[in-house]
């Protein structure tokens, strides 16, 4: 059995989806895009499917939609599922700077989210962000950049391990190469 795969890039029921989805919560556009703090337009491009939003983005707007990635894209059903959790039927989720393998399914047993991720580099460092929940990590393959605001640079290599706090204001991102790392969030951030 193949893996799913889902691109915000290459899924042409993205954009009807988001769009029944805002329908179903009683959203305009605009009500959307200021809780998602995004503009309208790139709202009104993404259900015409005139715009491909990064993941970053596609996060944002389903977490004012109240939802996240995992449910938004999950094609399986989850009840009766575990302790073993297929890698065949775990959502593969992807942008240009991103690879996602969402390796446990929204459940109400599973306590953490856990995902395989895959960054690239790109021209320019990511945002930074603050979290509700806890997030840890380890390097596979490659070097990442962890920065914490207004701390120095770290340099997290293969074997290494992280982790930051909820409401730590932080970003990571690749140094040279694609870094490939397992994340744990707690409480899953769904």
């Amino acid at each position: 059995m193949k893996q799913p795969s889902v691109s915000p890039n290459r899924d042409p029921e993205l954009g009807r989806r988001l769009q029944a989805l805002r329908a179903r919560s009683g959203l305009s556009i605009r009500k959307l895009a200021a809780a998602a703090d995004v503009t309208a337009g790139m709202i009104s491009f993404i259900e015409r499917g005139r715009n491909s939003p990064s993941l970053a983005t596609l996060r944002k707007i389903l977490a004012a939609l109240g939802t996240d990635l995992g449910a938004f894209f999950s094609t399986t059903p989850t009840s009766g599922m575990g302790p073993v959790y297929p890698r065949q039927s775990m959502p593969l989720i992807a942008d240009k700077s991103r690879r996602y393998t969402l390796v446990f399914p929204k459940h109400t047993d599973v306590q953490v989210e856990m995902l395989d991720e895959t960054q690239f580099p790109t021209a320019k460092p990511p945002p930074f962000e603050c979290l509700k929940c806890d997030v840890a990590g380890y390097v596979l393959s490659g070097t990442l950049r962890l920065e914490l605001k207004g701390r120095p640079l770290l340099t997290v290599r293969p074997g290494d391990s992280f982790y930051v706090p909820r409401q730590t204001v932080h970003r990571g991102y690749p140094a040279d190469d694609p870094v490939r790392l397992i994340t744990v969030y707690s409480p899953p951030r769904y």
